[in-house]
């Protein structure tokens, strides 16, 4: 801060913000519109303009409040991963979507409702522990196999750069797959939330 209490060019520069590329931003609006219009019925115009500022305005509250770029870019990640699941599954659970923004058509609500903290609304249902129990039943491979197939998914649709960038990708696409093996209530239920 200068002596007016005004930013300075210093405090600026250190405003991860201002080092996206320019045009970071909008490619990331459009992978979630491509992301939406490519999961969700809609009419032309209106419901691909309704699509569009759902984009904008999902990309700006993780924007806003994102610590830095890595925050950013895993936020956005796991709300995309999120997005895809849930939409898979939609179709079939459309009714039982709580209504929380009565502006939104019932069958968008499921994918811009925010539980708090901008992370991904998986079921809190605990994990069945018996003595057998699923996990030790999965191919040695599998998991492995699904954080591949999250990131490649991950590189889609983020834009990343260097080795730091697939570094990043990498530690979502893990506690992605972390957090749904462990949330899984049985074998089904794992494969039908890791399936993208």
């Amino acid at each position: 801060m200068g002596p007016s209490g005004e930013p300075t060019m210093e405090t600026n520069t250190n405003d991860w913000r201002t080092q996206l590329p320019p045009d970071a931003r909008q490619k990331i609006i459009n992978k979630i519109w491509e992301t939406l219009k490519k999961h969700i019925p809609f009419s032309k115009p209106e419901g691909d303009n309704e699509l569009r500022r759902i984009s904008i305005r999902f990309e700006e509250k993780i924007y806003s409040g994102a610590v830095d770029k890595n925050d950013y870019l895993r936020k956005i990640s796991m709300k995309m991963l999120s997005m895809e699941a849930k939409s898979q599954n939609a179709a079939g659970s459309v009714s039982s979507i709580p209504a929380a923004d009565d502006s939104l058509p019932l069958d968008l609500r499921h994918l811009v409702i925010d539980n708090g903290n901008s992370e991904p609304c998986l079921p809190k249902e605990e994990p069945a522990m018996n003595i057998s129990d699923w996990r030790t039943h999965l191919p040695p491979d599998s998991r492995q196999r699904n954080v591949n197939k999250l990131m490649e998914t991950l590189k889609k649709h983020v834009p990343y750069s260097g080795q730091e960038g697939i570094d990043e990708l990498m530690r979502i696409a893990v506690s992605f797959e972390d957090l749904i093996f462990n949330t899984a209530i049985n074998q089904e239920d794992y494969l039908r939330k890791i399936s993208l």
